[in-house]
């Protein structure tokens, strides 16, 4: 369709196209290839589409990617100095002030630093694989999927707890709403 074409040259322009959400806000964002991307809230990423790469750069926030795989033209996401690159996948992506978070759901991906400092090689991802990293280091753990989809619940306008400190939910819960709830007790 004319559309299609339309979005496909207009994501493929230098520089490519910025989406955002603001707070409390959710956006799914469907590309011409059929990759869905859906922005949680305080959310910015750019998008860059062209002949032989697929390119997404999270400044902020959290995102989940169900990935169609395209072997001539790689789906890479970029977060800080860390890498993400699609081997056929659905994963989340988070970035906060001091780390990065990928949780893996289904297929595979390479996580690696784009700085090449520190001895860490890249690290292949597989289903239930999470990934935390900080400017200068890295680790992999694993969860059940189950798990992994329980954080997800934000995709459909929840938010699930288990095993969760009143402080560390009301920090979450605070992503969304302008208003914060605030713990008097510490030992709440």
């Amino acid at each position: 369709s004319a559309l299609g074409i339309g979005a496909t040259q207009y994501l493929s322009r230098p520089g490519g196209t910025n989406y955002v959400t603001g707070l409390g806000g959710h956006k799914t964002i469907t590309l011409a290839d059929g990759t869905r991307i859906e922005l949680n809230t305080d959310t910015s990423l750019r998008i860059a589409l062209n002949s032989d790469r697929r390119s997404v750069v999270l400044d902020k926030g959290e995102a989940f990617f169900r990935v169609t795989h395209d072997a001539t033209r790689p789906f890479v996401v970029t977060v800080g100095n860390h890498r993400i690159t699609d081997i056929g996948t659905e994963f989340v992506v988070r970035r906060d002030a001091s780390d990065v978070k990928v949780s893996l759901v289904e297929g595979r991906a390479q996580f690696e630093r784009t700085d090449g400092a520190g001895a860490k090689k890249p690290a292949v991802l597989t289903p239930g694989d999470v990934v935390v990293a900080t400017a200068n280091t890295f680790t992999v753990t694993r969860k059940p999927v189950s798990e992994l989809n329980e954080t997800l619940a934000w995709r459909r306008g929840a938010l699930i707890f288990f095993h969760t400190s009143l402080a560390q939910a009301a920090g979450e819960i605070n992503r969304y709403n302008e208003q914060k709830v605030v713990i008097a007790d510490a030992a709440a």
